[in-house]
């Protein structure tokens, strides 16, 4: 596998470089958020789990890689009806842990090759590098819901995401639950390449490549935060 670029795999979600034609954009006016009272509650505690698969007739030269953080922050503005709520994420790039081993062997049999730690390291240089994340341009991963549909408690969130000083509109599904003072979020779901104005990267024609679907699962715990 040393014969070809770590940067084959250095992608937070699904190794790829940005394509060489930009894709339109999201328009830059933001939805307004719903008017009225609402409840603040602060993210306590988070999980992003990012899952990118080698695909292609040279697969078994390639790893599966698992992409980690604990580190998504921001508030969640709780209304009423709860499809009105928005919520504003963070999560700083610096944060994602790559292909960490404990992590790995917990995450099933499609992750179970082993990944030396020089490419372990090498790939997380190169996906935050400006040909992928572009992290020291834009450091943080921004999320902001612009309108959610359905109830009372399975939804799906329109979210303009910015990553690599761009913005893009994704469809994300969320299960929320609701409690005296708390509120749960997981989202688990499925993204192209395309989705975030990214390209999957393939060598030898294709033969060797990155899946284009990458899997996401999110998980947020929020408190109301204090008057």
């Amino acid at each position: 596998m040393r014969k070809f670029p770590i940067a084959l795999f250095a992608l937070l979600f699904g190794c790829a470089l940005p394509p060489k034609v930009p894709p339109v954009a999201a328009p830059s006016v933001a939805v307004a958020a719903p008017s009225g009272p609402y409840e603040r509650y602060e993210v306590v505690a988070s999980h992003v789990e990012i899952r990118a698969f080698r695909d292609g007739p040279m697969a078994q030269l390639g790893h599966n890689h698992l992409i980690i953080s604990d580190a998504l922050t921001g508030s969640i503005d709780l209304r009423d009806p709860v499809r009105d709520t928005r919520f504003t994420l963070e999560l700083p790039l610096a944060s994602l842990v790559v292909d960490d081993p404990a992590l790995r062997s917990a995450a099933g049999t499609e992750f179970a090759k082993e990944v030396p730690q020089a490419d372990r390291e090498g790939t997380r240089h190169n996906m935050l590098g400006p040909s992928v994340l572009d992290a020291a341009r834009q450091p943080v991963l921004r999320l902001t819901a612009e309108s959610m549909d359905g109830g009372p408690a399975e939804f799906l969130a329109r979210v303009r995401v910015g990553l690599r000083g761009e913005e893009r509109i994704i469809d994300v599904p969320l299960s929320v639950q609701i409690s005296d003072g708390t509120i749960g979020v997981h989202a688990s779901f499925k993204l192209r390449h395309a989705d975030l104005g990214l390209t999957p990267f393939a060598v030898a024609l294709g033969a060797l490549r990155v899946r284009d679907e990458i899997e996401i699962d999110c998980r947020i715990d929020a408190e109301r935060a204090r008057p």
